[in-house]
């Protein structure tokens, strides 16, 4: 065929269709968004359907404890210490904040808080798994799974510890991939930050810690000359010192 023919058909194509693909990311990405704004109205429908646990009263008055620690000499021997303050604080404040007095409005906020932190930690697991696999579909899935589980949506209401905990560490996850792709003193000084919040938690994050570490280790023995040693080296100083001040 003449080119001149061929430039013409070419001319007169009909534009492609996008992919089966593209849709299915694209309407991923909007189930995703939907997911949220439906969780976040059930979260009020049933806000008031979760009583009070056994251990919230002792982590609540665990946080009065030590934010009153030097005016309140009556309360130096204190013994339920097993927990960090990284998740309770905040909460006491927000209940000081609103000047709040009634039982029942102080464990209902602080029931909402700690949803609403669960919910975070569904979106970390939703991005993280967009950051690995670059797919829309993945990331609705893992958003799914995390926060369509049965127990972990129950206690995500009125556990303060185990719940906080598991949010907290997929978005330490999150940010720990971001940092090592970044691979900036910033972005390692915040990740170090967010791990030392985790540990404050449970002393488990200090597995993420301890990775964190064998990485960098790794990363040196990979470097390409002395220079690059000196910046991964730079970095993970940055990472263990913000992880101490916030521990």
């Amino acid at each position: 065929m003449p080119p001149h023919r061929l430039a013409c058909r070419a001319a007169v194509r009909r534009p492609r269709l996008p992919s089966c693909r593209a849709v299915a990311d694209v309407l991923a990405a909007r189930s995703a968004y939907l997911a949220c704004a439906l969780f976040l109205l059930a979260g009020v429908a049933v806000l008031d359907d979760y009583g009070v646990s056994q251990d919230e009263d002792i982590q609540r008055y665990m946080a009065i404890v030590a934010l009153d620690y030097g005016g309140r000499s009556d309360r130096m021997h204190y013994y339920e210490h097993m927990y960090g303050l990284a998740v309770e604080a905040p909460l006491l404040w927000a209940e000081r904040l609103l000047s709040l007095q009634d039982s029942r409005a102080i464990y209902l906020l602080r029931h909402w808080l700690t949803h609403l932190l669960f919910l975070a930690g569904g979106l970390g697991a939703a991005a993280l798994a967009f950051r690995l696999y670059g797919s829309r579909r993945l990331a609705l899935c893992a958003l799914s799974l995390f926060l369509l589980h049965p127990r972990l949506y129950a206690h995500s209401f009125f556990n303060s510890k185990d719940l906080p905990f598991l949010s907290l560490f997929m978005l330490t996850l999150l940010l720990m991939h971001w940092a090592f792709r970044r691979g900036t003193g910033p972005a390692f000084a915040l990740c170090g930050a967010a791990i030392g919040a985790l540990i404050n938690v449970r002393p488990m994050g200090l597995l993420l810690f301890a990775g964190a570490l064998a990485l960098r280790a790794y990363d040196i023995i990979c470097a390409a000359d002395g220079r690059a040693r000196r910046q991964i080296l730079r970095t993970g100083g940055l990472f263990v010192v913000a992880c101490a001040l916030m521990l």
